[in-house]
């Protein structure tokens, strides 16, 4: 072995060392580590999950929509409310025709006012009409601000995943670049074959492609994440990150935790039930329309009399029997979807709180600690790698082990947030199920202040 050789190689191994150093140093999750950036990301723009659900909740256009809808529907309500005007008359009979002949008759004029009695049967059911519609427009509107949120964490923390796949793909591909080195020092001394420096190119071009894939995906996630924030310019920029803690979010307690009852659409389901019912008896009331009562004066040769009267209408062809039959098709048809809902609501209860319940758990087993503070899982794939290069330099292992330990390094990091991200999704979308605000004052503040990191 030549100087020119060992230089090279005690070079390398500073290299490796190095490297393996600095990886056991990063912020776990790289992406997403506590607080902290990407490696290759110094400088660039940050941003929460709290900011994100923030942001939802105060300026997404189909919340900002459903908000105006509950705007509407308690106009809708004050409408309802509302009684009807009096209508005042004012006739004159007996008067002269211009440029005609003075009637023989005397001019009489008869003022009167009128005031419309189907309010006194016809006000109490539209009101509780509007009033529970008033509600379903609200429960309504908090249903699409909990679905746009836990979609917006979702796709945040597909980028977070998107950024820990690019960045292990990245440490991959320079881990193979000292192999390259390695294998090309070797050929040159004629040590090894050359087979396994052409292999060696191969795989690291491979995972440049690689890099390259997860660099597409994570571009197509914040373009996707930037939708909900509303500014896809500046979200889109390639130096932009989102920062997710590494640890995993506390399932509610059972004391603590609300029930599928308290969803939203649950509750609006209600409403609208309750609107029903209160529709078939507006609409029972609409069998006596234009009911009023008329008082006025009439005044005759300078005297005056009191004018009384009763408007009634006779309902002997509309009786309203078709809008009661629709009224009473409605009500039925609100009482099987709010059937329908707390079942789904239920089934979807009893699913986040399983799926909650089993990551919580694998997340429990796979984040233990080994005593330098590392995650042992992701401390054995990156020990067996260095292993593996340590042995192929020693000519005891074939390439082709190198190779694998390096995927299997980037797979089980990959794998492990995934894991962790999947977790945190899972709590937030339990909190959902059961009717919990899903906003950064609630789901976030409770969950993290209570948050335990296994050791």
């Amino acid at each position: 072995m030549t100087i020119a050789y060992r230089l090279i190689l005690a070079l390398l191994l500073c290299l490796t060392a190095f490297g393996e150093s600095a990886l056991a140093q990063r912020p776990a999750g790289g992406a997403g580590g506590a607080g902290a950036t990407p490696s290759d990301s110094r400088g660039a723009s940050a941003l929460t999950l709290g900011a994100l659900l923030d942001s939802v909740a105060a300026r997404h256009p189909l919340v900002g929509a459903a908000r105006a809808r509950v705007r509407a529907a308690h106009g809708s309500r004050r409408a309802a409310g509302t009684f009807a005007n009096p209508v005042l008359g004012y006739d004159v009979e007996n008067a002269p025709l211009p440029g005609g002949a003075s009637p023989t008759m005397d001019r009489e004029v008869m003022t009167t006012v009128m005031l419309p009695l189907e309010e006194l049967y016809q006000r109490g059911p539209r009101v509780r009409r509007a009033a529970a519609e008033w509600r379903a427009a609200a429960a309504d509107a908090a249903a699409t601000e909990q679905r746009i949120a836990l979609d917006a964490a979702s796709a945040y923390f597909r980028t977070a995943l998107a950024q820990v796949g690019l960045d292990a793909a990245h440490d991959v591909s320079a881990w193979l670049d000292t192999v390259v080195v390695y294998n090309r020092s070797r050929v040159r001394e004629g040590v090894t074959a050359e087979a396994d420096l052409i292999r060696s190119e191969v795989e690291r071009d491979r995972a440049a492609a690689d890099a390259t894939m997860q660099e597409a995906e994570l571009a197509r996630a914040r373009a996707d994440l930037s939708a909900f924030m509303g500014d896809p310019a500046n979200l889109a920029r390639s130096d932009f990150v989102v920062v997710v803690d590494d640890r995993a979010l506390v399932m509610p307690s059972t004391t603590t935790a609300g029930t599928a009852a308290g969803r939203p659409e649950v509750r609006a389901a209600r409403e609208r039930a309750s609107a029903a019912n209160a529709g078939v008896s507006a609409e029972r009331s609409m069998f006596l329309r234009q009911l009023g009562a008329t008082i006025g004066t009439k005044q005759t040769e300078g005297v005056s009399t009191l004018v009384a009267g009763v408007s009634l209408p006779v309902p002997i062809f509309d009786q309203n029997r078709g809008s009661r039959e629709r009224a009473n098709a409605e009500r039925d048809a609100a009482r099987l979807e709010l059937v329908s809902e707390e079942r789904t609501a239920s089934a979807t209860l009893i699913g986040a709180t399983l799926a909650a319940q089993l990551l919580s758990a694998r997340v429990a087993t796979m984040s233990a600690r080994d005593r330098a503070g590392r995650v042992a899982y992701l401390a054995r794939a990156d020990e067996a790698r260095r292993i593996a290069l340590g042995a192929y330099r020693e000519g005891a292992v074939p390439l082709f082990q190198v190779i694998d330990a390096a995927r299997t390094w980037a797979e089980a990091r990959v794998a492990y947030y995934r894991l962790i991200y999947a977790q945190q999704e899972s709590v937030l979308a339990l909190l959902v199920a059961q009717g919990t605000p899903l906003s950064s004052a609630t789901a976030l503040g409770d969950a993290q202040t209570n948050r335990s990191t296994p050791r």
